[in-house]
């Protein structure tokens, strides 16, 4: 988990230089050392940089900037270089002669007839009406001269967070997403995670052709196989990657995190006041964060088995993380219901823990307003109560609480 983000491949005016970044989940900050001439320069970063840039987050800092010009050049007709040439295509079993007539109606002259399109496969008599375009340019125009920094957001460089809990053993892998359009070295990499908003898009330009995305794998580690917590800066978590990585374009997954935890069985009732005989327990695991946790998604094994996936939020160390599953069958707790009065009510809630390991037991119910609630061993809510106790294998508990229901 690092701090700057070094990037070696990235060559403008033809030169290879170090970008130093910062790579948040949906986008990157770029910063990338200049030597500028007098008054002007041009950058050409590719179509899918510049699709992907921030709008307003461009900036030239060593120079004084006086004004830009940025151009985009539209997409040409590639049938334009072929008007008033002969062309052919495969028809019926053969193939057949006709002569482009326009290139914006697709207009096309055929044995003395005009045809809207072509039927089978066309072939052209050359391929020079196929040439890119020129891609997009920004002309910089300033005072000053030398040494400058090229920075920009880009939301073509992205990273996530998937980990894995088995057995006590957390591993977070981070995945690194490179969208640039071509490969980067990375060398001092901060990885910053947390809610950091960005109100604009990218600039409106054609979409490039859809790219395959390929999980690379990962390279050899320098020194450490996982990333270091390096700080916390208004809400947001920074981590740094030890040595260098270079990224092809699609995914790259690196190591994250390897800890270990005390994961324990929780199984949480969440509900309005009640008086069936049976209530159903959602099933979780919660531990204690080892250190600063970024957000991610948790796949759950326990003996061998995959027992759920949960999301996780950025969570400060020492703090819980609690990760949701949906239902146990076992998970039930039984209860009966005596009426007092018409607004009185004995309620007597019984839980058994029928696993060979423990099971933490959280229930919290809301009662209708207003009510007085008498009993033991409850924390009052506002809305109701909740009790916390854990069970061992095999045991059970019950507890007695009285509601009454006060005259409106």
């Amino acid at each position: 988990m690092r701090k700057q983000l070094l990037i070696g491949t990235m060559a403008l005016l033809g030169v290879v230089q170090a970008q130093e970044a910062l790579v948040y989940r949906g986008f990157a900050e770029l910063r990338q050392p200049q030597t500028l001439p007098p008054n002007e320069w041009v950058w050409e970063p590719g179509e899918a940089l510049f699709q992907s840039l921030v709008p307003g987050t461009l900036r030239l800092i060593g120079v004084v900037e006086q004004s830009r010009r940025v151009q985009v050049a539209a997409q040409p007709n590639p049938l334009q270089a072929y008007v008033g040439k002969e062309v052919q295509f495969y028809w019926e079993g053969q193939w057949r002669r006709a002569t482009l007539v326009s290139a914006e109606r697709n207009l096309y002259l055929y044995e003395g007839r005009y045809l809207v399109g072509l039927p089978g496969t066309v072939a052209y008599p050359d391929p020079s009406g196929f040439s890119a375009a020129p891609g997009p340019r920004v002309t910089f125009r300033y005072q000053g001269v030398g040494a400058a920094t090229l920075a920009y957001l880009t939301r073509a460089l992205t990273w996530s967070l998937r980990y894995t809990l088995e057995d006590g053993e957390l591993t977070g892998w981070a995945t690194l997403n490179n969208a640039l359009g071509h490969s980067v070295r990375l060398g001092r990499t901060e990885l910053v995670a947390g809610s950091v908003p960005l109100l604009e898009g990218g600039f409106s330009v054609p979409a490039p052709r859809p790219e395959a995305r390929m999980l690379q794998a990962a390279p050899a580690m320098a020194d450490a196989t996982e990333a270091e917590f390096v700080g916390e800066a208004a809400g947001t978590y920074r981590y740094r990657l030890p040595g260098e990585v270079a990224l092809e374009p699609g995914l790259t997954e690196l190591p994250f995190i390897r800890a270990r935890v005390q994961p324990v069985y929780l199984w949480r009732l969440q509900t309005g006041f009640s008086t069936e005989r049976e209530l159903a327990f959602v099933r979780g695991f919660r531990f204690v964060a080892p250190e600063n946790l970024a957000a991610g998604v948790v796949s759950i094994r326990e003996q061998g088995v995959l027992v759920g996936q949960a999301g996780t939020s950025d969570t400060a160390k020492g703090n819980n993380v609690t990760l949701m599953l949906g239902p146990d069958p076992e998970g039930r707790a039984t209860r009966q219901v005596e009426q007092q009065a018409r607004n009185r009510f004995r309620v007597t809630t019984s839980v058994r823990n029928p696993k060979p390991y423990p099971v933490e037991v959280e229930i919290q119910e809301a009662m209708p307003q207003p009510f007085t609630l008498e009993g033991e061993g409850l924390e009052r809510t506002p809305e109701g109560y909740r009790i916390r106790f854990t069970l061992a294998p095999g045991q059970g508990r019950s507890y007695v609480y009285t509601l009454t229901l006060q005259q409106r």
